[in-house]
């Protein structure tokens, strides 16, 4: 079984994520132009986090965890367009925005692919039909066990998912301060 990654148009973003031009992913990729994607941390009724490991047939980091669920914000869609579509390609779940915390942004860098990402949080307690394309495996992790993996096993992870996790853990730390 092989899957061709599929070569979609993306909104091309200035430094302030303001849409300039369109060009495929292979281009915007190779050619290291900032563009938009969007993360969503799944949370169980325990507060334990799903953790996705990314399929074998992406051309980028596969077989590595990634967030629960992550996309690119394709041409002509805006950020939470996108979130909903990635669940339902990638997790095979039907969402609402209002199902979701928007915890913020993160600005577009090299370790994110120049990606500015929009981080959102979700509990989510039902089961999964996911896409073999996308996702090679899903589990369940307590924060300190994932936290303690990321730390010891940070070359297992992507770039992003550290980036956006501490993102997350920041923004969580000063709401409650």
């Amino acid at each position: 079984m092989s899957f061709v990654q599929p070569d979609d148009t993306f909104a091309v973003v200035d430094e302030n994520d303001n849409v300039i031009t369109s060009a495929k992913r292979s281009y915007v990729h190779a050619n290291g132009l900032r563009h938009r994607a969007v993360h969503a941390l799944l949370f169980d009724g325990k507060g334990n986090l799903l953790l996705q490991k990314r399929s074998a047939y992406k051309d980028l980091c596969p077989l590595l965890y990634t967030t629960s669920c992550s996309g690119h914000v394709d041409f002509g869609e805006d950020y939470e367009t996108a979130l909903i579509r990635e669940m339902r390609e990638e997790l095979g779940i039907e969402t609402n925005l209002d199902d979701y915390t928007y915890i913020g942004k993160v600005d577009a860098q090299e370790s994110t692919g120049m990606e500015f990402t929009k981080v959102y949080t979700i509990t989510y307690n039902e089961d999964f039909k996911f896409d073999e394309a996308e996702v090679d495996s899903l589990a369940w992790i307590s924060i300190s066990d994932f936290e303690k993996k990321i730390l010891s096993e940070s070359e297992n992870f992507t770039k992003t998912f550290i980036i956006v996790y501490n993102f997350f853990k920041g923004r969580k730390k000063n709401s409650k301060s």
